[in-house]
């Protein structure tokens, strides 16, 4: 059975920090109240944790129809296993697009001083 997480629709609650987590079938209604504080709740998505066990492979994905590409490089993708081109290289100007899409890495400078 699948864990669901509800959280409080609209309100902050004190009792239960407004939200929690409950084992239901895929088939049961969600919840409506909170069974701690009776507050309004709605169900919300969460985070999916798949196990794949073993290795991968890419043989077998091949013989199904699936190509597998590994990072060579910057812009560089060789194929592993299954039909279609050996390489996939990005021009310079298909990486400049996507390293400007990126989002600056935050740092944290722990020797300053805070600012005012």
């Amino acid at each position: 059975m699948p864990i669901y997480e509800y959280e409080a629709d609209g309100f902050d609650c004190l009792i239960c920090g407004g939200r929690f987590e409950t084992i239901q079938g895929i088939h049961d209604p969600p919840l409506e109240y909170c069974p701690t504080c009776g507050l309004e709740v709605r169900r919300i998505i969460s985070r999916a944790s798949i196990k794949i066990g073993g290795k991968v492979d890419f043989d077998r994905a091949a013989r199904k129809g699936l190509t597998t590409w590994r990072k060579s490089g910057e812009g560089t993708w060789e194929k592993v296993a299954g039909p279609g081109v050996d390489v996939i290289q990005g021009t310079p100007e298909d990486i400049a697009a996507v390293d400007g899409e990126r989002k600056p890495v935050k740092k944290l400078d722990l020797d300053s001083d805070p600012p005012d």
